[in-house]
């Protein structure tokens, strides 16, 4: 893996009206890393994703993106660089079929070129892209036979799967996963946890907000803890898991 950080985030901090939904966080994602990101509810995880991809202006701080600076950056321009995310609720076109749902995903990757209008091949090499890139994600995730199936017809946990491969249509170098389990039965969560850390595997990097504790435990190379706001803890699964300061967050332990 290497040492060279993907991600650096540096007294990141955001307020509303007062509230520090995000106070001075600092970390850095190193290139390959599958960091998990969790907190009690509240403690500021989708506020400091949102920072993240563009969705929101910090009030302060830093974020870096393989050396460029992406503070207050509109989420286009943070997807065009390569960092793609999923929601925490779903944010799929249930009316138009899984196929196009993903390709949503390629044509942000290739873009709509004014020359493939004027010069038909190089239209045809960019749909043959998207395509390409379109059931290369389908496949990854076991949703080829159902491409033509309107994406508002498929069950829940394929719902989910689905959006993570419009995510992956884009190719991003980093991938923000928002609560991925939720919603999700055992076996679901089981067969996802697999699949993010083959991805992991495959070399991309992943932050991952997650509530389900065994899965971030089991999947995660480092875990960062936020507690209203504020980063409490930053360390292997092993080491969070025995942090006193985390288990009082959770559970009012003071022990």
């Amino acid at each position: 893996m290497s040492a060279a950080p993907i991600l650096q985030v540096t007294r990141l901090a955001k307020h509303f009206q007062g509230l520090r939904a995000v106070d001075e966080v600092s970390f850095e994602v190193r290139a390959g890393e599958l960091v998990g990101l969790i907190g009690p509810n509240g403690a500021g995880k989708t506020t400091l994703f949102n920072c993240i991809a563009g969705a929101l202006a910090p009030t302060a701080g830093e974020i870096v993106y393989r050396g460029r600076t992406i503070t207050g950056a509109d989420p286009a321009k943070v997807a065009r660089m390569g960092i793609a995310r999923t929601y925490q609720n779903l944010r799929i076109f249930p009316d138009v079929t899984v196929y196009d749902n993903v390709s949503t995903g390629a044509i942000g990757r290739f873009g709509v070129s004014l020359a493939g209008a004027i010069f038909p091949w190089l239209g045809r090499r960019r749909d043959e892209a998207i395509a390409g890139a379109t059931l290369g994600a389908l496949e990854r995730f076991g949703l080829l036979d159902i491409a033509d199936e309107p994406a508002g017809n498929l069950p829940y946990g394929q719902k989910k799967l689905l959006e993570i491969a419009r995510a992956l249509a884009l190719d991003p170098k980093l991938l923000l996963l928002d609560e991925p389990a939720a919603g999700l039965n055992s076996n679901e969560t089981v067969a996802l946890a697999r699949l993010i850390r083959a991805l992991r595997d495959q070399g991309l990097t992943v932050l991952l907000v997650e509530h389900d504790m065994p899965m971030v435990m089991r999947v995660c190379d480092r875990i960062v803890v936020l507690e209203s706001g504020c980063k409490i803890a930053d360390a292997d699964p092993a080491s969070v898991r025995d942090d006193p300061a985390v288990r009082a967050a959770y559970l009012g332990d003071e022990g």
